[in-house]
């Protein structure tokens, strides 16, 4: 995956045993996206070198600035490679059911298998991870275990599938019944439209952004997520981050915004992310004030 990727991968890689180091960060362009020959000839140098590569990460919206990585482009090298593909989608997979912007997904479909957040585009309350895996079969193939005790039969309550056949947990709750009912009342075409809407909210927030002197822009703004900074007469480095943070803080203890920050390009920056299907254009134009006073 690239060097954007989210941390729980490596969390994901350690508990699997295989370490950290297995898990290889690919350099990203200038619109943070995974480069794509950086990708092919680590592939190539990690078989040179006798191991075994397995599975591509792409991600459809980093959690630093929400870029998306050509997905489409990554489907064929897994393909050509005969590796899996698997999307973190956390972020930006439901934007395939926005109808204005599902085209910066375009590829998705051709993952063996995508991570996504319903806590958030889906404004579901947690806990409510979910995963899509293409083949039900190796799905259920790599988690079934058939004791004695848990063996099926042809009639009764055990002539169904094991539910906990597909996961590592044998008793868990019904987790999925929250999203199932949020669908079913309001519709994927609803959700799809806060979708875009967010993602409107997101280039608005960056035209602002951009005609405010004070303020400027930090990476490119792709989908909702949008990285800034206060410039602060003559301030750099550590003197320019304590102020950004300082910003941060007042703004967050004020009750005006929830704004997080990151380091983007080797720069401290502030990060709006903008998921909330109340928010509206006005709440953004007071952001730029408060930030700016």
């Amino acid at each position: 995956g690239s060097d954007q990727l989210h941390s729980c991968h490596r969390k994901a890689m350690e508990a699997l045993g295989l370490g950290n180091r297995a898990l290889r960060r690919i350099p990203t362009d200038a619109g943070l996206r995974i480069d794509i020959d950086a990708l092919r000839a680590a592939i190539t140098e990690d078989r040179q070198a006798g191991f075994r590569p397995a599975c591509v990460i792409g991600t459809a919206g980093t959690v630093n600035t929400g870029a998306i990585d050509d997905l489409q482009a990554l489907a064929r090298l897994a393909a050509q490679e005969d590796l899996w593909f698997h999307v973190d989608g956390c972020i930006g997979a439901l934007i395939a059911i926005a109808p204005e912007n599902s085209h910066r997904v375009a590829g998705i479909e051709h993952a063996h298998s995508i991570a996504l957040d319903p806590h958030k585009w889906l404004h579901a309350p947690f806990e409510v991870g979910c995963v899509l895996i293409r083949d039900a079969s190796a799905h259920r193939s790599t988690f079934a275990v058939t004791p004695e005790y848990l063996e099926s039969t042809p009639r009764g309550l055990a002539s169904g599938q094991w539910l906990h056949d597909f996961g590592l947990q044998t008793s868990r709750g019904f987790r999925a019944l929250k999203v199932w009912m949020a669908l079913k009342q309001h519709g994927i075409e609803k959700f799809g439209r806060l979708i875009d809407q967010n993602i409107a909210q997101g280039q608005y927030f960056s035209g602002l952004i951009e005609a405010e002197p004070t303020l400027e822009l930090t990476a490119p703004t792709s989908i909702n997520i949008v990285c800034f900074r206060y410039r602060g007469d003559g301030l750099t480095g550590e003197r320019q981050k304590a102020l950004n943070t300082e910003i941060m803080l007042r703004l967050q203890e004020d009750g005006i915004a929830a704004l997080s920050d990151t380091t983007v390009h080797g720069q401290h920056c502030l990060r709006a992310a903008i998921n909330n299907h109340r928010t509206r254009r006005d709440d953004l134009d007071l952001l730029v004030r408060e930030t700016v006073r």
